[in-house]
């Protein structure tokens, strides 16, 4: 068969527009975090200046290095479901469903925000509606 005879599945606008937002995101949440748990001490300043944290001492580098690397399994989810791959949607939704809870248990319930579960429901519910694009 030649390469002209040889089916490609589009990928949905809206899928399109979803991963290159993950893209961002998940990308810019990576470096954050590792930035975050290198330089923790200055990471901390940053949040009890702005923040209504008064005190990080219930942070460690470990917890900025879990949301590393949880963005980078959201990154990686996000780039199989790019590649119409259906495992994809199930390791970006793990990867997202354990950033936002991972606070509760780390800190407390009174940490879940409102924005961040909004956000999160939003873009698994966005790729679940392409689900049937992928394969």
């Amino acid at each position: 068969m030649a390469d002209s005879e040889i089916h490609h599945p589009q990928r949905p606008g809206s899928l399109t527009a979803l991963c290159l937002l993950t893209f961002a995101g998940s990308g810019a949440g990576f470096i954050i975090y590792f930035l975050a748990s290198v330089f923790f001490e200055k990471a901390s300043e940053v949040i009890i200046r702005f923040s209504s944290m008064h005190s990080t001492d219930a942070l460690s580098p470990l917890y900025f290095t879990l949301f590393m690397l949880f963005s980078a399994i959201s990154l990686v989810g996000a780039i199989r479901m790019w590649k119409l791959h259906r495992d994809g949607f199930f390791i970006y939704t793990t990867a997202q469903i354990v950033m936002l809870v991972l606070p509760w248990f780390w800190l407390g319930i009174e940490t879940a925000s409102a924005p961040g579960i909004i956000f999160t429901l939003v873009f698994i519910a966005g790729y679940a509606f392409n689900w049937k694009k992928l394969s």
